[in-house]
């Protein structure tokens, strides 16, 4: 088979399989090396869960952005957990992964000046559920009071609006603030 550029080959569209191979460059800043992934392979590494340590975090799109981020019981003190630069279409699931109630409160944070913020809601049940909603336009803190546990998805609709969604159950309500 003659050479052919990348963009020249047939496209498999639809019939993508987990076991068809990619072509990758690996190492590309230092020994670019030419490597092959099996689009099943690619598909778990980049969905491997990342568990996030009890301390306030800076997230970034390399490490957290389309993974499942299980937050342990917070130990000491609050924690605040800062969303990146919001690209359209960067997702972030976060999870409560613990057996107990914390006695401390996560926040996370859209950035700061109401420049980015949150738009949507989260249901908070102890009980009777009830809708949590971010005001939409400066709102740039969820603040989880207390968790016994939550799912909360977060996905930029835009470079300045991140769209959440969830449950939080915990005996405080939660709250969107700037």
């Amino acid at each position: 088979m003659a050479d052919k550029k990348i963009t020249a080959l047939t496209s498999i569209g639809t019939a993508t399989a987990r076991a068809d191979l990619l072509h990758l460059i690996d190492d590309v800043a230092n020994t670019p090396t030419n490597k092959k992934v099996t689009i099943g392979e690619y598909a778990n590494a980049l969905s491997v869960p990342v568990a996030i340590a009890d301390a306030t975090a800076d997230l970034t799109e390399a490490t957290h952005a389309g993974r499942t981020l299980i937050i342990p019981t917070i130990a000491s003190v609050d924690k605040i957990l800062t969303l990146p630069t919001p690209i359209a279409g960067m997702t972030f699931k976060f999870v409560y992964g613990h057996t107990v109630a914390s006695s401390y409160d996560v926040s996370i944070s859209a950035g700061t000046g109401n420049s980015v913020w949150f738009d949507g809601a989260v249901c908070h049940n102890t009980g009777t559920p009830v809708m949590i909603f971010s005001n939409g336009s400066s709102n740039e803190i969820l603040k989880i009071n207390v968790p016994g546990g939550f799912e909360v998805n977060i996905v930029a609709i835009s470079t300045t609006v991140w769209m959440v969604s969830g449950w939080v159950f915990s005996a405080s309500a939660p709250a969107f603030a700037e």
